[in-house]
């Protein structure tokens, strides 16, 4: 095997594991040692499609049919990139120059993504057959061909055998440790479950999206996050109050003293707990991300910390989807650790970013039902702000 083939090769694993910036650069390694070849661009596009940067996918999508305009799989996943950006007329045509009869996974795959984005029931009923011959085997750098037939089968209608293919994905892109492939197969059974309604699935969808909302805000995937954030803000949130009314920040010796949901426990201080109290304290007002970081913080000590602890996830972990997880973020911190700090909202940004995350593990560690809270009311960003969906007050004692 060429240098060329095993760079292909290792970026398509990196994809698959959810390291996205190795695969970009693996794959921009690939390219000049294989000349002519789409499929290191198709890697590169396909890595940059799950960053959420969708209108660059596409850009750099279009250069490649320019040298290959008839790459059915180019013209697939060109499809799924226009339906992600809502341009469904567009994404339509695509589909409909395809030949759908025997197609192989890595054009069904991205074309019933967009078919089920569409809803178009056309499309879905061809794509069915294709996808089901490639049971039980997966799509390559896509995972299990069980969540596209997941998102056809809702899109026909069929609930139940959507429900089926969808449980089947789960087990079966945490078995090959892709932790965004499980989060997208959370987010789509999710979505499964919110429209069917039946006994207990709204409990399990919100429970669903909350987990895949997690991977995708530690893996800085803005858009899924913020969609993910947003559909659980709408939702009930049993846990606003807790029976004795009482949710309280308050200072306690070295650490801080939470109650939530007829729940207490103490957890160690740290940047993350402050900020997280300050926007409690702000009362839905978005907070400057720049007003919650001090000025000596040192944005590349705090990530090396980051990074050693991930170091130490990985290594325990027992189970390979949380070491993938643990070792897709640490390739995301290595990237913006080679990123200058020149400007300083940025700075903020991010660092405000890390230490919430990495204080909302400590809660969930300590209270559960406040972490799962909490996650669905606080975003981060330039302004961070705490928005429960429902009025509530807090008791802060900093």
């Amino acid at each position: 095997m060429g240098s060329g083939q095993r760079l292909v090769d290792q970026a398509a694993d990196a994809l698959l594991h959810g390291r996205f910036r190795e695969c970009e650069r693996l794959a921009g390694r690939a390219a000049p040692l294989r000349p002519g070849e789409p499929v290191p661009a198709l890697l590169a596009v396909a890595a940059c499609r799950e960053r959420g940067r969708g209108a660059e996918a596409e850009v750099r999508l279009r250069s490649v049919l320019v040298d290959h305009p008839d790459l059915a799989e180019a013209h697939a996943l060109l499809a799924a990139l226009l339906a992600d950006l809502g341009r469904d007329a567009e994404a339509g045509r695509q589909l409909d120059c395809l030949n759908l009869t025997h197609p192989t996974p890595a054009v069904a795959a991205p074309a019933a993504e967009a078919a089920a984005a569409l809803m178009s029931r056309a499309h879905a009923q061809a794509l069915v057959a294709p996808l089901e011959a490639h049971l039980p085997a997966g799509a390559g750098w896509q995972g299990s061909v069980a969540r596209h037939l997941g998102l056809l089968a809702h899109a026909l209608g069929r609930w139940e055998e959507a429900e089926a293919h969808f449980r089947v994905a789960l087990e079966a892109n945490a078995q090959a440790a892709a932790p965004v492939l499980v989060a997208h197969t959370r987010r789509d059974y999710s979505a499964l479950l919110r429209v069917r309604g039946e006994p207990g699935d709204w409990e399990l969808a919100t429970d669903l999206l909350t987990e895949a909302a997690i991977v995708y805000r530690r893996l800085e995937i803005g858009p899924l996050a913020e969609y993910a954030e947003a559909v659980l803000r709408r939702s009930h949130d049993p846990g606003a109050g807790g029976p004795d009314g009482v949710r309280e920040f308050r200072r306690a010796g070295a650490g801080w003293e939470l109650a939530f949901d007829g729940h207490r426990a103490e957890v160690a201080a740290g940047a993350g707990l402050d900020h997280i109290a300050e926007l409690l304290a702000a009362a839905g007002r978005p907070v400057p991300a720049l007003e919650l970081v001090d000025a000596g913080a040192d944005l590349a000590t705090e990530y090396r910390a980051r990074l050693a602890e991930l170091d130490r996830q990985g290594a325990d972990a027992a189970d390979p989807l949380a070491a993938a997880l643990a070792r897709a973020e640490q390739d995301l911190l290595y990237a913006e650790l080679a990123t200058p700090e020149d400007d300083r909202t940025d700075r903020a940004r991010r660092l405000v970013g890390l230490r919430i995350r990495t204080a909302l593990d400590q809660v969930d560690a300590a209270l559960p039902g406040l972490g799962h809270h909490l996650r669905r009311a606080i975003r981060t960003g330039t302004f961070c702000l705490y928005d429960p969906g429902r009025p509530g007050s807090w008791k802060i004692h900093r």
